[in-house]
C-alpha cells in the first residue's frame, strides 16, 4: 500500500479553469427548475433510500436496459473501486490501456492485483490486435477500456470493443464517461456479451460533476454479486433528486453536446495555426496538445496568465504534453490568447 501513488490534484488559483474536463455550462434551465422543485420535499434528516430504485427505474427507461441491471454510485471512481473490490485479489490480473485514466490501475493495485498496461499506438489509437494478444497472454480477471480515452481523446471502434470483449475470459469495464460527446457507444454490446460492464457518469455532458453521480449498466446476475461489496448509502439525497431532474430533460442535454463538438473543432483549427503547437485529434470535450516549450514551461506560462490546464507530462508516454478542456467561447478565447502569448514569449 505504501508504494501506491495518491490520485491528487494540486489546487491552483486561476480565473479560467480548464483542467478537469467538466462541462462549464450549467445544466439547462428546466433541469435546474425541476431540481429546485424536487428539493422542497427532501427530508435531509433521513438517510438516503438504499438501492436507489427510483433512479434505477429512470435510468432503465433512458438506456433501454433492465432496471435490475444498473448500479448507481458516488461517481465513477467509487464504482471502479467497488468493481475491483468484488473481482480482484492478490495475484489476480487486471489489464488497462496506457496512457489512460489513472484510477484503473490504482483501483486494481489497492486490491493487490497485478496490473498489466497495454500501450496505445504512437498516435494514441487502440491497437485491437495488441489488446487481444494481451488477453491471450495474461488471461485477466478484469479488463479496463476507455472510449473516448482520457487523456488522449481517441475512440475505440464498436467492432474493436466487440473483438476485445469476446476474447476476454474475465469482466470488461468499458468506461464511457464521455459517450454523449462522441459518435457511438457500446450499449448494444450488452445484449451480446455477459461479461461487459458499461460505465457512465453525470459529471461530464450533464454538467453535474459536483454531485458525484455515476452508474454502471451490466447483467442483472453480475449486479447481484457486485452490490454485495458496495456501501449501502452510495448516493446522497440531493444527488438522487438531481439525477431524477436531469433524466426528466435528458433530450435537452444530448441536444447541446453538438455545440461542444463544433466549438472544439474551431479551437483545434486555431491552435494548429500557432507556431510550435501540436494538437492531437479528439472526439470529446478536451484536447491533448504539446508545445515546443515543453510541458512544465507551458503550464506555468498559462497559469501566470490566469488559465489552468492539466499538465500530464509526467507520464512517460506523454512527455511535454498538456490537456485542456473545451470551455465556453470566452474561456476558449482566454486560453488561446494565453497560449499564443506563452509560446511567443517563451513562457
Amino acid at each position: 500500500m505504501r508504494a501506491l501513488t495518491a490520485y491528487r490534484i494540486d489546487p491552483h488559483a486561476a480565473s479560467v479553469k480548464l483542467d478537469q474536463n467538466e462541462d462549464t455550462l450549467e445544466p439547462p434551465e428546466p433541469i435546474l427548475a425541476e431540481l429546485q422543485e424536487r428539493m422542497r420535499s427532501v427530508p435531509l434528516f433521513r438517510y438516503p433510500t438504499p438501492g436507489q430504485p427510483e433512479i434505477r427505474a429512470a435510468l432503465s427507461k433512458a438506456c433501454g436496459w433492465p432496471v435490475e441491471g444498473n448500479l448507481v454510485g458516488n461517481g465513477s471512481d467509487e464504482l471502479l473501486n467497488t468493481i475491483a473490490l468484488a473481482v480482484l485479489d492478490p495475484g489476480r490480473v487486471a489489464l488497462a490501456p496506457t496512457p489512460s485514466f489513472f484510477v484503473y490501475g490504482q483501483a486494481a493495485r489497492i486490491q493487490g492485483a497485478d496490473v498489466v498496461e497495454v500501450p496505445l499506438t504512437e498516435s494514441f489509437e487502440y491497437d485491437v490486435g495488441a489488446f487481444v494478444d494481451a488477453v491471450s497472454e495474461h488471461a485477466p480477471h478484469l479488463f479496463f477500456l476507455c472510449s473516448p480515452n482520457n487523456p488522449t481523446g481517441t475512440v475505440l471502434s464498436l467492432e474493436g470493443i466487440r473483438r476485445i470483449v469476446a476474447s476476454a475470459p474475465g469482466l470488461v469495464v468499458f468506461d464511457e464517461a464521455y459517450w454523449e460527446l462522441s459518435i457511438e457507444n457500446g450499449r448494444a454490446l450488452l445484449d451480446e456479451h455477459a461479461n461487459l460492464l458499461i460505465f457512465r457518469t453525470f459529471s461530464k455532458a450533464l454538467g453535474m460533476a459536483g454531485l458525484r453521480v455515476g452508474y454502471v449498466l451490466l447483467q442483472p446476475t453480475l449486479r447481484c454479486q457486485i452490490v454485495k461489496v458496495q456501501q449501502p448509502y452510495a448516493l446522497n439525497r440531493v444527488s438522487q433528486k438531481a439525477v431524477l431532474a436531469a433524466l426528466s430533460f435528458y433530450d435537452l442535454v444530448l441536444a447541446r453536446t453538438a455545440k461542444i463538438a463544433v466549438t472544439g473543432e474551431a479551437l483545434v483549427t486555431r491552435l494548429g495555426e500557432l507556431p510550435g503547437v501540436e494538437v492531437f485529434p479528439s472526439r470529446t470535450n478536451f484536447l491533448l496538445f504539446r508545445t515546443s516549450l515543453g510541458g512544465d514551461k507551458t503550464f506555468h506560462g498559462l497559469l501566470a496568465r490566469g488559465v489552468l490546464v492539466r499538465n500530464v507530462s509526467a507520464h512517460p508516454r506523454l512527455q511535454n504534453m498538456l490537456r485542456v478542456m473545451i470551455g465556453t467561447k470566452d474561456e476558449n478565447e482566454s486560453f488561446y490568447t494565453a497560449l499564443r502569448e506563452t509560446v511567443k514569449g517563451g513562457a
